[in-house]
């Protein structure tokens, strides 16, 4: 039992270890995304995802911008990025 409790707890380090960052898809950096670069880094991620021969699971369910955009600005802030990815932490930000 220790030993499949020990191999899931690894497995979800390796898991939260490939998650995207804020910053993977802020590419200008000003602490907002927009939703070319939203799209930008979802192809980027996709791309070196492919690259390494991983699987792109989930690429039909990840959510939209609006869905992200949860105040309607037009932009993602490092907040809305944060809540959506606890809502979602199987990955629906991005491809992978």
């Amino acid at each position: 039992m220790k030993k499949l409790i020990i191999i899931t707890l690894l497995a979800s380090g390796a898991w939260a270890l490939d998650q995207p960052t804020f910053s993977q898809f802020d590419l200008n950096n000003d602490a907002k995304i927009t939703p070319n670069e939203l799209e930008e880094g979802r192809a980027e991620r996709m791309k070196q995802n492919a690259k390494e021969g991983k699987m792109m699971r989930n690429a039909e369910k990840a959510s939209s911008f609006t869905d992200i955009d949860t105040n309607k600005d037009g932009t993602i802030s490092k907040e809305e990025f944060r809540l959506h990815k606890i809502k979602f932490p199987q990955g629906c930000v991005s491809f992978g």
